[in-house]
């Protein structure tokens, strides 16, 4: 790795205003090859590898593996209805449209499943993607997402036929709810019982563990960033599995560089590399360009222009090497506030990264140039060899 042009990478990103702070980290088989940050967390602190930072939709891998781990345990299967489970899915609604001002609504003709909820093929939208959503949530008064409410999900129809294509949205908050009523156990318990303390991951969790090492949000705005309020609720009715954790940089990577590995990392496996590989395959058709009709939220998204991608049971995958040469079927996503990763196979040489920033709106076209070029200079070696 270059480490010396990351340094540089993310020290001129804070200088020209990309973001107030940032930290990026890489990893291969042998180990953490690169950790360095630059500007602060909070105004006054540097960015750490500990600094605790809201992870936003990075959540919603962590919250796969613990359906995979059920899967593997018997308690689920990836194909079965999840009815039995949510029974809320027994009979989904499907919003085609809008007739006037009436919503024209129809049964779901496909059952909802594990896989489709995983894959994002199971029909559940965002209203930040979806407009006529978005209409259907202001006028029935429907919670968002960040508030932590059943009602989020239950008043929420879907927006397209389960198994018929890509849809980004609430699907792994469904499966966070499936985790609970399987396990009898809260979403959070669970979690750290089955992933965060068997991988190390102490700073990982619903509520924020430390405060005095949470980094500041800020969004962009014409006059520059500037800090704002924001936070999930620290005891929600419902916590929220598809984008409510926090952790640092380095529980993220941790996670990561499981993941690359196989499943294990340090002798403690968390899930087998046959279910793992399952994971890892294509489980949608091609996903384009995923267009916000909410800039304050999100630009359009589309973090790998010009290469293919389809979705596995854990992320996004590539379907060609890119530019920064990244190989084909390496996993990687993101979260709201412009924090990425990815998490190449086995085969590839198990490398793992993340960058961190605490900003919005999503897909920040800045940032995107930055994470572009710090995984040029993690992958030089690789290139050029």
């Amino acid at each position: 790795m270059d480490t010396a042009l990351i340094d540089t990478l993310l020290a001129k990103a804070v200088e020209r205003g990309v973001t107030t702070g940032v930290y990026a980290m890489a990893a291969d088989r042998e180990g953490i090859g690169y950790s360095g940050g630059a500007g602060t967390r909070d105004g006054d602190a540097p960015w750490g590898e500990d600094t605790i930072a809201l992870l936003a939709s990075m959540t919603k891998s962590v919250t796969a593996v613990a359906a995979l781990q059920l899967v593997e345990q018997g308690a689920i299967g990836l194909d079965d209805p999840v009815a039995d489970v949510l029974p809320e899915l027994a009979a989904p609604q499907v919003l085609e449209g809008y007739d006037g001002d009436v919503p024209r609504l129809r049964p779901a003709r496909s059952p909802v499943t594990l896989r489709r909820l995983l894959s994002h093929t199971g029909g559940c939208g965002y209203p930040f993607l979806c407009p006529d959503l978005a209409r259907y949530h202001q006028a029935n008064a429907i919670p968002s997402t960040r508030e932590g409410r059943l009602a989020t999900l239950v008043d929420s129809p879907l927006v397209g036929e389960p198994g018929a294509g890509f849809h980004y949205g609430m699907g792994l908050d469904w499966v966070g709810l499936a985790i609970t009523r399987i396990t009898g156990t809260d979403l959070e318990t669970h979690l750290r019982e089955r992933i965060f303390v068997p991988l190390g991951m102490a700073d990982t969790a619903f509520r924020i563990a430390d405060r005095g090492r949470l980094a500041t949000l800020h969004a962009r705005t014409p006059d520059g960033l500037v800090a704002i309020p924001f936070e999930f609720p620290q005891e929600p009715e419902l916590h929220c599995a598809g984008g409510g954790l926090y952790g640092s940089p380095r529980d993220y990577l941790t996670f990561l560089r499981m993941i690359a590995a196989g499943g294990t990392l340090d002798g403690t496996t968390i899930l087998t590399r046959r279910t793992l590989a399952e994971a890892r395959r294509s489980h949608s058709g091609p996903v384009g360009r995923l267009v916000s009709v909410d800039p304050a939220v999100s630009h359009d998204i589309e973090l790998l222009p010009g290469t293919p991608v389809t979705w596995s049971l854990l992320g996004m995958r590539n379907e060609a090497r890119t530019p920064q040469g990244r190989p084909v079927g390496t996993l990687a996503w993101a979260g709201g506030a412009n924090t990425y990763y990815w998490a190449d196979g086995a085969t590839d040489g198990a490398g793992a990264a993340v960058l961190f920033t605490q900003i919005m709106p999503f897909a920040d076209p800045d940032v995107l140039g930055l994470l572009a070029a710090v995984e040029r200079a993690v992958r030089a070696p690789a290139r050029n060899g």
